[in-house]
């Protein structure tokens, strides 16, 4: 085995170490509804959206090539339509990496903040990076998507997915 593998297998070794540290031993307040800011903005009262609209919750590390991959198609996605909220939840990084990413790498115009004690990553069962977790304008959790996101379109189609099977499987009362 070479030198690289051995680092990627330690790499991966102490990120399945550190979740599953953070789901079993975490003893934070869970608090699911706020989420903070590092950008000096007022923190994300997450009640404002999931319940008063259709709402994704979008769940990253950084680094992360996968999500720097996703995120200009979060940005088209967000720019295309007005419909469906996009909040993006930072659960592990250095707060400066997290600012550089997100005020010059991504220029991120849409809501994002940070989970620095997982509660709400260990709340929705988040444990890889991105994952999509789906809401629709009742508040209902239509599921989830785990893994990357290709295009604007794709995170569309999978909202949609999500929703209709949700709507279809949970009879006439829910749609």
């Amino acid at each position: 085995m070479n030198k690289i593998g051995v680092i990627l297998i330690i790499f991966i070794l102490a990120g399945m170490g550190y979740t599953a540290y953070s789901f079993f031993f975490n003893n934070s307040s869970e608090n699911i509804t706020t989420v903070n800011r590092i950008n000096g903005e007022e923190p994300i009262n997450l009640e404002n959206y999931i319940g008063q609209k259709k709402t994704i919750l979008q769940f990253v590390a950084v680094p992360c090539e996968c999500c720097s991959y996703s995120m200009p198609f979060i940005q088209e996605f967000i720019a295309s339509q007005s419909d469906i909220e996009v909040i993006t939840i930072v659960f592990f990084g250095k707060e400066r990496e997290i600012l550089d990413k997100f005020e010059n790498e991504y220029k991120a115009t849409h809501l994002w903040g940070v989970d620095p004690k997982r509660d709400l990553a260990n709340y929705y069962n988040v444990s890889v990076s991105p994952t999509y977790v789906f809401f629709d304008e009742k508040g209902n959790e239509l599921g989830t998507h785990p893994y990357i996101i290709a295009t604007s379109e794709e995170l569309g189609q999978r909202y949609e997915e999500a929703y209709e099977s949700y709507h279809h499987e949970s009879g006439p009362d829910n749609q």
